[in-house]
């Protein structure tokens, strides 16, 4: 049986659109001393917190009762972000960034010193994204650096799509839910694995992989 202690959780209601700063900078204050907040994304909603603090991250895993051996995702508020945490960052990398970010791909890198074992389970790889979300933008602008993030849900329930489902997992186990309305996507983000000099999909999410094979083909074809 999982135990846990219930704290308090305050919900805060954004724009989705045009949100403010002054409501998300106490959201963005917790998350920075390394408390868990959920927040929307493009895809679905997203639990997470910084990632440099000491056990914040292994917070996250405990509350979402998570195996501690799947590793977390960085969500960065610009995609220029993705090379503070990310040690080589290839021309195919940054033609994908460019075509893709902010959206709904997730590309694994190897990862730089600055990212902390615990988010990537230990591995010497780390799954970035820039969401496509003003919300999560504007959270992550305010915590300062990028968030340590998975799915706002309990291990093996489905990813929610909105606060209310957010809610329904993890009220009592976070400080903050913002709520910003409905994922506009409601599907999981595509990860591939850019860490070798061969491109593997991992998930295929909102993303096809034949979307991304054609593409990845196409350019072999314009290198050779």
């Amino acid at each position: 049986m999982f135990a846990l202690k219930p704290q308090q959780t305050r919900i805060v209601t954004v724009d989705p659109e045009s949100p403010r700063e002054e409501d998300l900078i106490p959201v963005a204050a917790m998350a920075r001393e390394g408390k868990l907040v959920v927040f929307p994304t493009d895809t679905v909603y997203g639990v997470g917190a910084s990632p440099l603090v000491p056990g914040a991250v292994r917070e996250i895993f405990r509350v979402k009762e998570r195996p501690a051996d799947k590793p977390l995702v960085l969500l960065v508020a610009d995609p220029k972000d993705a090379y503070e945490y990310a040690s080589h960052i290839s021309r195919l990398a940054e033609r994908l960034v460019n075509e893709y970010w902010p959206g709904p791909l997730t590309l694994i890198f190897k990862k730089s010193p600055r990212v902390p074992a615990e988010v990537t389970a230990g591995g010497d790889t780390v799954g970035i994204r820039c969401p496509d979300n003003p919300v999560a933008r504007m959270l992550i602008r305010l915590v300062g650096v990028a968030l340590a993030t998975t799915s706002a849900n309990i291990g093996g329930r489905p990813s929610p799509r909105n606060a209310v489902e957010a809610k329904e997992s993890l009220w009592g186990r976070v400080s903050y839910i913002v709520d910003g309305g409905e994922a506009k996507l409601g599907v999981e983000s595509t990860v591939l694995d850019l860490s070798s000099s061969e491109p593997k999909l991992v998930r295929e999410g909102f993303i096809s992989w034949d979307e991304l094979k054609a593409k990845l083909n196409r350019r072999r074809s314009v290198n050779r």
